[in-house]
């Protein structure tokens, strides 16, 4: 079967490359991922999936066998912006093909991965893979506003449930089984506005938010270290006022804290932290609420914490997708965690789902310097997921579990 999956891996090869190109040449910043969406659905359709949705948030699904064992691939569909034109050294929505390698904004992060799980789908059906399993593919939104928000829904309200996920998020060809919480903070500090021409007169919180901000820097330097997943960290990502004008004193200053939190660390801790750091300056520190409408027009609102998490490195699921890279590259396979945040956060650290990550391309290409996918990488991912199925465990029937977030 080993070189029938293979084959069939390597005749998706050009076909996969294409739709990339076509993806990353159709602009979808979160909230407005409606055409990439039909593009998506369109092509499950065309590879004959059992079935394919669109649900009321507007993540599309697509089903390949109707088994016990269920299992989730997922590559979000919405990317950031470009940001400064002139920093991109290409065309950021070409698609460019050169030397073995699509380059374009999003290839990266998620856009590659998105069309290697989509064509491996395809695999899955053809050579009828999964006989014990329903295969769910889904193309996720809004991954780059608040990572996981799609699953809050797909889980929560669409009650569709998996015993394993996984992730098609950059890994470097690697299997990724986890990475550290974050936190977003927000710190509000309210000012005495006056001209600023008098300022002895009012109360810039503007010099109170810098205080803060020195405390930020300096708490980074004693956090914590995970031997697995790596230290603990703490930036201000974001700072603005409200004023009326340059020749003003503020009425408010507004901080954005993002912070990566290691095992034992929760969000009490880090609130205290914030707290302690802003202590005599009559802050208010919240945990940022997640409120923006999908392009659907629906809202899910949800807090921006999620807790560190890991999967063992000998649970079943990590075992599964090792026995598929063996049996695809014929070697053993490198175990790693990510750097960054993903929809693991949701899916396994707040929701208990086994999740792991497997895919095309490196985190740090995630950029305008060189965002971008080798061919042969998709090629080789779209074997490897073709295989897990064949690999998963026995499962027992799910209890879905009652939250609250």
């Amino acid at each position: 079967m080993r070189d029938r999956i293979v084959a069939a891996a390597k005749r998706q090869r050009n076909k996969c490359a294409e739709f990339l190109r076509e993806l990353i040449a159709t602009p979808s910043e979160s909230q407005s991922e409606e055409q990439i969406a039909l593009m998506v659905r369109q092509r499950m359709l065309d590879l004959e999936y059992d079935a394919v949705d669109v649900d009321r948030f507007g993540n599309v699904i697509g089903r390949i066998g109707d088994g016990p064992k269920k299992i989730i691939f997922d590559g979000h569909m919405d990317t950031t912006g470009i940001g400064d034109r002139s920093s991109w050294r290409f065309d950021p929505h070409r698609g460019d093909f050169k030397a073995g390698k699509v380059y374009g904004h999003g290839a990266t992060n998620n856009k590659g991965g998105l069309a290697a799980i989509i064509h491996a789908g395809g695999i899955i059906k053809d050579l009828d893979l999964a006989p014990d399993c329903s295969v769910y593919v889904i193309g996720s939104i809004q991954a780059e506003q608040c990572e996981g928000i799609a699953y809050k829904g797909i889980f929560d309200v669409e009650k569709l449930y998996p015993h394993f996920v996984v992730l098609s998020m950059p890994t470097g060809m690697r299997i990724c089984r986890g990475h550290r919480g974050r936190a977003e903070i927000k710190v509000t500090l309210r000012g005495q506005p006056v001209h600023a021409s008098d300022p002895e007169k009012g109360f810039n919180c503007i010099y109170g938010i810098a205080d803060i901000v020195q405390g930020v820097k300096e708490l980074n330097e004693k956090l914590p270290e995970d031997k697995f997943l790596g230290k603990a960290t703490v930036a201000v990502t974001h700072v603005e006022t409200d004023n009326n004008g340059p020749n003003a004193l503020p009425e408010s200053c507004h901080l954005i804290i993002d912070r990566r939190l290691v095992p034992k660390e929760d969000v009490k801790k880090v609130l205290a932290e914030v707290k302690t750091l802003a202590k005599g300056t009559r802050s208010k520190i919240e945990v940022v609420e997640f409120d923006a409408a999908s392009y659907r027009g629906l809202r899910l609102p949800m807090e921006k914490y999620f807790p560190p998490w890991s999967v063992e490195e000998d649970h079943p699921l990590v075992r599964a997708v090792q026995d598929s890279y063996k049996s695809v590259f014929k070697k053993d396979s490198t175990i790693d965690r990510w750097t960054m945040s993903t929809a693991g956060a949701y899916t396994n650290g707040v929701a208990g789902v086994p999740t792991i990550g497997f895919g095309p391309s490196e985190e740090i290409f995630s950029g305008p310097i060189n965002d971008h996918v080798r061919v042969d990488d998709l090629e080789k991912c779209m074997a490897v997921y073709a295989s897990i199925p064949g690999y998963l465990p026995d499962t027992e029937p799910i209890k879905i579990p009652r939250r609250r977030r």
